[in-house]
């Protein structure tokens, strides 16, 4: 959809659930709004992975993806540290949210609910809880994990029930950008270079994880293609003025690339391709309007698109090979230097 151009903490706190009206059957009645967000955290954290690994030859940004996400008291609003610590045993530190199914953090043993006290023998960030809800101490978390798995594998101390266990993960080389579910009942999803965020709403719009996934690639593909990096060194205005003349058509050019690039992300990872053109096609028939928006052009342009870089792959997959997308100046990137 579009780029955010917001700041990652105001972006990935995770938390004010207020508004968040999901719900999970089995859980007591203040607790389903975790319940559910957690499902889709699930849900968006096997997605993330998978086509993060799936799709490497694009990405110059490379890590060792240990396939599990975090959180952490202080993501969470003073009024709702009760429930959650309550429903997730959150309290001596991080805990595991999810896993992402078959990844290498449910391979070595890790479970949800996990509480992570040390990563390679250093200890997890905690302290003092903020006042109001926080990524900090997450965020360091996550630079403390991105360190540990810089050489492949890092060693997780950490509490289950009351005991301590000691887990080691081999991670998994992937593209390197974090997946995060955000509480909102706004249908959107954002990307920045680093981080892909899709509103809890968009989560529930999706029919099913191919429709989810639709989502994710698109902007998964911003991240790849490096669209917030180009259009800052063109000096692209969002917001309000990001509607009008030079900036409209630069981040529509943006648009158009991240939706074309999607369909092979999605082929790649064993997606189905069409789902992308479903789901596109009922948003743009409800009459959304950032798919008859300036910046992203008729919705029926777009489905136009995704159909005809869909059929390029089954064309490709017909005659035994892989779809390569024809619309970018290099087509597989290596390592050594910018490929878009």
């Amino acid at each position: 959809m579009t780029e955010s151009i917001l700041t990652k903490v105001a972006v990935v706190s995770l938390l004010c659930l207020s508004g968040w009206t999901g719900a999970a059957q089995g859980a007591p009645t203040a607790e389903r709004p975790f319940a559910a967000l957690q499902s889709l955290d699930g849900q968006v954290a096997t997605i993330g992975h998978r086509l993060a690994v799936a799709n490497l030859d694009f990405c110059r940004e490379q890590v060792w993806r240990p396939g599990f996400v975090l959180h952490d008291l202080g993501q969470y609003g003073p009024d709702d540290r009760a429930a959650a610590a309550r429903h997730f045993g959150l309290d001596a530190g991080p805990a595991v949210l999810a896993l992402a199914t078959g990844g290498p953090a449910e391979r070595a043993g890790l479970r949800i609910e996990d509480i992570v006290l040390r990563v390679d023998g250093l200890d997890t960030a905690s302290g003092a809880l903020p006042p109001r809800a926080s990524f900090d101490r997450m965020e360091r978390t996550l630079d403390m994990l991105d360190q540990a798995f810089a050489d492949g594998a890092a060693t997780l101390e950490i509490r289950r029930s009351g005991s301590a266990v000691t887990i080691t993960i081999q991670g998994e080389r992937g593209c390197a950008t974090h997946f995060q579910v955000v509480p909102s009942e706004r249908l959107n999803a954002l990307a920045d270079g680093r981080y892909v965020q899709l509103t809890t709403a968009i989560g529930a719009y999706a029919t099913n994880d191919q429709e989810l996934a639709a989502v994710i690639a698109h902007e998964f593909a911003h991240n790849i293609l490096h669209h917030r990096a180009r259009l800052d060194a063109t000096g692209v205005a969002r917001g309000f003025f990001g509607n009008f003349g030079r900036n409209a058509r630069l981040i529509r050019e943006t648009e158009i690339e991240a939706d074309r690039l999607s369909i092979y992300l999605l082929d790649r990872a064993g997606y189905d391709v069409d789902a992308a053109v479903r789901f596109w096609e009922r948003f743009g028939r409800r009459g959304l309007n950032f798919l008859g928006s300036p910046t992203h052009g008729s919705w029926r342009t777009r489905i136009a698109a995704l159909r005809e870089e869909a059929e390029r792959v089954r064309q490709a997959r017909a005659r035994g090979g892989l779809a390569v997308p024809s619309f970018l100046p290099v087509a597989i990137p290596s390592q050594d230097g910018p490929p878009f």
